[in-house]
């Protein structure tokens, strides 16, 4: 982790300081995951870290769409081939790309995509466990604004939660959390899921817990 902070690159958060960005660590946790997993999780940290590294102005689906070839249009084409790949499933491979924006929506202040992945990593475990030393590492670093996840750690660890969705929950379960997480989506994409938190206390409360 020293190493990545003394030469890892650069990006800028929410408050335009520009920390070391450390998601491709996530990759890390696939020596402990299915092989499958790993290598398909590992790819979306790559995918994220070239959005992380180059990516424009542009914000959300329609940007990237409209602003035709950008890193962002790379990432929301890239994921769900990797996805379909490593599942073979159209349904499955949706849950898992849709898990890995979902989280990278939350990332948008310290802890909150780390938080979300460790709740989330309770409740379906499976794969998610290999990658729980790692995001537990990181959470110290992310909290204090010592380090950032970037698209990178966020899409990587969405995915994580993505495959341990498909391998918890049944059929039904799985269309079920495609379309609550369609729907997380679609609020991220027209209005801001930031201000909905701060707004809800208790979600503001479980947000601020452990910032510096």
């Amino acid at each position: 982790m020293d190493a990545a902070l003394a030469c890892g690159p650069l990006g800028r958060n929410y408050r335009g300081l520009r920390l070391p960005l450390v998601g491709g660590v996530v990759a890390v946790g696939a020596v402990r995951a299915p092989r499958r997993i790993g290598v398909t999780v590992a790819g979306i940290a790559a995918l994220g870290l070239v959005d992380d590294l180059f990516s424009g102005p542009e914000r959300g689906f329609r940007a990237h769409l409209g602003a035709g070839g950008t890193t962002g249009t790379l990432k929301a084409v890239g994921i769900p081939i990797l996805a379909l790949a490593a599942t073979g499933s159209i349904p499955e491979a949706t849950l898992v790309a849709l898990s890995a924006n979902s989280l990278n929506l939350l990332d948008t202040r310290p802890g909150r995509a780390l938080k979300a992945f460790l709740a989330g990593a309770v409740l379906v475990r499976g794969p998610a466990k290999a990658y729980l030393p790692i995001a537990v590492l990181l959470a110290p670093y992310d909290l204090r604004e010592m380090t950032m996840l970037g698209d990178a750690g966020s899409n990587a660890l969405g995915a994580v939660l993505g495959f341990g969705s498909v391998g918890k929950l049944t059929a039904r379960g799985r269309l079920l959390a495609i379309a609550a997480l369609a729907g997380l989506t679609i609020v991220g994409e027209t209005r801001s899921l930031g201000k909905l938190i701060e707004r809800t206390p208790f979600l503001l409360h479980l947000d601020r817990l452990g910032r510096a």
